[in-house]
C-alpha cells in the first residue's frame, strides 16, 4: 500500500497547476521515495524548467499546464507525464508503479497520458500536438 507524504501537498500542486490565475506553462514535479511514499519536489512556471529535473538516474511525475489555441479561443490542456530515465534499473522502475492509482486519482483531469524515456519525446511543440488532438475540434492560431 502507497502512501502520501503529503496528500495535501501532492493536491495542492495540481490546484498549482490548475489555477485559472496561473497563465503561464506551470507545472509540477513528483517522485517517489525510497518508503514508497510520493513526494512533491519541484514546481515551476515555465514548460522548459522541467528538462533540468529529468535525468538518465530519475523517475518523474510531471503535470503540467500547456495552452493551446489563440487570443480568442485560449485553451488550458493538462498533461500527466511520466518520466523514466534511460539508466533507471528494473527494481527501481518497479517502484514507480506503486503510487500510479493514487496519481491517476489525484491527477483524473488531463487531456493525455505521456510516458517518456527520451527527452525528445517532451519537446514542448510535440507534447503540443499530442494535447490538440487529443482535444477535439483544432482551429489553430489566428493570423490575421
Amino acid at each position: 500500500v502507497v502512501s502520501t507524504q503529503s496528500t495535501g501537498r501532492i493536491e495542492d500542486g495540481r490546484n498549482y497547476v490548475r489555477s485559472s490565475q496561473n497563465c503561464s506553462q506551470v507545472w509540477v514535479s513528483m517522485i517517489v521515495t525510497e518508503d514508497s511514499k510520493l513526494k512533491l519536489t519541484h514546481k515551476g512556471k515555465e514548460y522548459e524548467e522541467i528538462f533540468q529535473h529529468l535525468g538518465d538516474h530519475d523517475m518523474v511525475f510531471i503535470y503540467a499546464k500547456i495552452i493551446t489555441g489563440d487570443e480568442v479561443s485560449r485553451r488550458d490542456k493538462f498533461v500527466l507525464i511520466t518520466w523514466v530515465g534511460p539508466g533507471v534499473s528494473a527494481v527501481k522502475k518497479g517502484k514507480m508503479l506503486l503510487p500510479r492509482a493514487e496519481i491517476d486519482r489525484i491527477f483524473e483531469q488531463r487531456a493525455k497520458v505521456i510516458e517518456a524515456t527520451d527527452l525528445a519525446e517532451l519537446d514542448y511543440d510535440k507534447v503540443t500536438d499530442i494535447l490538440v488532438k487529443a482535444g477535439g475540434a483544432d482551429y489553430g492560431k489566428s493570423t490575421s
